[in-house]
């Protein structure tokens, strides 16, 4: 019986592979650099057919890893099976997989891999502070300027990020020195085929930082699912490595979230592992990647009050917070120091897009009249202040609060591990729907990340993918509609209908759930 299991999950790995080398075979990355900001519709001509064909891969797509996690299930094999043969399926397909992303054309997925090269070479190349000073003070001669996405805007990341990427931009000219391949005096890509070389090489090099920290992920995620059931080990590697969404966002878009979820996840590890105080300070580690990262800080607070008692909780909140405040400042400095981040924080609250919040304030200024900024400071704060108030009031009732000297019977640890994974999905999925006034489709990764430590959930297996895969159709049929119909259409229609995409198949899939079509089990028991 093994054995037929794990000839489906061959095939089922060998058909997702096929689907990537699809995608690479459409939307090669070298003939995409001979066009700056060109994404995969303009690669190919802008009709529906061509776009409901990319959808149907994403459809098939998903349904194969819907499979896998079906196949995967601990029900489904004898208590004899190795999981080993699993784990080494799973991790060469995921391998793989990454490999073939590697040659497809970025611009697709988003432009922000070019801002991440572009800035990494401000550093290494100009010495100039990405926090401080935008891109267009170079000049748009600069070599890769004309693909950027955001020229008049100081970065929105933080010192780590930024040292991440300066090391990559640096390991590459090296790595290309040590080839022969570096030079400055040829014309800039795309007049160039030895700049545009340059360029893939770039390319790569950030892609390679995102899958190799994908890879550490996947270790934080074994170790910590392994701690409680070892025989769901396997389903949370799949449901983490072989998610669609994770490897575009990983081996073809390069983005940074990689960099923050591994030090996320070093957070959770340490948490389990009764290291209260090393888990904050890995979390302000990865807030110095991306803010972001402090969505999840009220649930961790709450949970080591709940697990420790207020006493041993305010040490560990006391002498992190003295020791955060002291790295970020180390970390600022080489920046311009904290003072940067007034500037970062108005232009990032300066955008909206992919959200309920984009239409309310369209409907505000062109049905209601409101004054434009009026609008924008109501459809920024609000989400914002719902999702505090939700962080905070959700641990709460999902720990039925009381704090360790009020408890009269210890919590196995088990236990409270698997309250804290729920709480953290909750509170990424909260943020998501309400607290996210600008939504890109690789935020996903940040419900997924806490949603496969617990792998055997519905939410995890038959919910999310769901999400997953409007998040995805909606990125590239935007991207579609955009050059076609929508253009003489107005503006509110494409919000509305980019977010019914996003939410629609989850929304569906819930639905079928309450209908009593999926097995009767809690959605994050």
């Amino acid at each position: 019986m093994n054995s037929k299991k794990l000839f489906w999950l061959v095939a089922v790995a060998l058909a997702s592979l096929g689907l990537y080398f699809w995608l690479a075979v459409r939307y090669p990355l070298g003939p995409s650099l001979t066009e700056p900001r060109a994404t995969w519709a303009s690669m190919v001509e802008h009709t529906g057919l061509n776009a409901a064909l990319h959808i149907g891969i994403y459809l098939a797509l998903t349904l194969l890893y819907l499979t896998t996690l079906r196949l995967l299930a601990p029900s489904q094999w004898e208590a004899t099976a190795k999981r080993r043969g699993q784990v080494l399926i799973i991790f060469t397909t995921w391998l793989a997989c990454s490999g073939v992303l590697l040659a497809v054309a970025p611009g697709g997925d988003s432009h922000d891999i070019f801002d991440y090269l572009f800035r990494g070479r401000m550093m290494v190349e100009y010495q100039a502070n990405p926090l401080a000073d935008v891109p267009e003070s170079l000049g748009l001669s600069v070599p890769y300027a004309r693909y950027l996405a955001w020229r008049k805007n100081v970065d929105t990341y933080g010192p780590v990020w930024e040292a991440s990427s300066a090391a990559v931009a640096l390991s590459v000219r090296q790595s290309t020195r040590w080839l022969g391949w570096w030079g400055t005096a040829q014309p800039v890509c795309p007049k160039s085929p030895e700049s545009c070389r340059l360029l893939m090489v770039y390319i790569t090099g950030y892609r390679l930082l995102a899958i190799l920290l994908t890879g550490f992920s996947g270790w934080f995620i074994a170790s910590m699912v392994r701690r409680d059931h070892t025989p769901l080990v396997p389903m949370a590697l799949a449901a983490w490595w072989l998610s669609p969404l994770t490897l575009l966002a990983t081996a073809v878009g390069g983005h940074n979230d990689a960099v923050m979820l591994v030090l996320i996840l070093l957070c959770w590890w340490l948490l389990q592992r009764q290291r209260p105080f090393l888990a904050l300070l890995a979390l302000i580690l990865a807030a110095h990647v991306k803010l972001t990262a402090l969505i999840w800080l009220p649930a961790c607070a709450l949970w080591i009050i709940w697990r420790w008692g207020w006493r041993l909780a305010l040490k560990f909140g006391l002498t992190s917070a003295v020791s955060g405040l002291a790295l970020s400042w180390l970390l600022y400095a080489s920046f311009g120091g904290w003072q940067t981040l007034p500037r970062m924080l108005q232009e990032r609250t300066d955008y909206l897009a992919n959200s309920f919040w984009r239409i309310l304030r369209a409907v505000l200024i062109n049905q209601l009249g409101w004054p434009i900024g009026r609008a924008h400071r109501l459809s920024v704060s609000l989400p914002s202040w719902m999702f505090v108030a939700g962080a905070l009031l959700m641990p709460l009732w999902m720990f039925n609060f009381r704090s360790k000297s009020w408890r009269s019977t210890p919590i196995p640890p088990a236990e409270a591990d698997r309250k804290l994974w729920r709480s953290l999905t909750a509170i990424s999925f909260l943020y998501l729907l309400i607290g996210s006034f600008w939504f890109q489709h690789w935020y996903a990764l940040w419900l997924l990340a806490p949603a496969v430590l617990l792998p055997e959930s519905w939410f995890t297996r038959s919910l999310l993918p769901w999400l997953m895969f409007g998040a995805l159709c909606a990125n590239v049929a935007m991207d579609f509609l955009l050059n076609t119909s929508l253009k003489t259409t107005p503006q509110i229609l494409g919000y509305i209908l980019v977010v019914i995409m996003i939410w629609g198949p989850a929304l569906i899939a819930f639905i079928f759930r309450l209908r009593g079509q999926f097995p009767s089990s809690q959605i994050v028991r």
